[in-house]
């Protein structure tokens, strides 16, 4: 069993969390340093909170156990807002990630359009 805990943000939602970034969440996660716990690393709060995502998932790589992903602002599907999701996902494959992309977002216009959205963005060619 692993359980996976998740960064958030106090700029947005979740106002006096404990783990207003991922950094925070990274911090604990890798205190305990147990294979049975893992960051659960949402990309849009991390960018509401810290930017530099790149930089990020190659800092927690050895520690994530899911990735959560929704564009800034609004919290809609990939492609919708800020974030560069076509250069997460080199940055996740670049780690060696293999595990669970989680569209955890709105849908812009319609649910079928989302998941497209949400598909190209984390279709990488070799």
């Amino acid at each position: 069993m692993i359980f996976c805990l998740e960064n958030l943000n106090t700029a947005v939602d979740h106002p006096g969390t404990p783990f207003a970034k991922a950094a925070d969440t990274l911090a604990l996660v890798a205190a305990v340093d147990n294979s049975h716990l893992r960051l659960m690393l949402d990309i849009s709060r991390a960018q509401i909170g810290e930017a530099n995502l790149v930089e990020l998932i190659k800092k927690c790589a050895p520690y994530i156990g899911e990735v959560q992903v929704a564009d800034v602002p609004g919290r809609y599907e990939p492609g919708t807002g800020e974030i560069n999701y076509a250069r997460i996902a080199q940055a996740l494959r670049g780690i060696g990630y293999a595990g669970t992309v989680c569209l955890e977002a709105w849908a812009s216009v319609d649910s079928e359009l989302a998941l497209e959205r949400f598909r190209t963005a984390f279709t990488v060619s070799r």
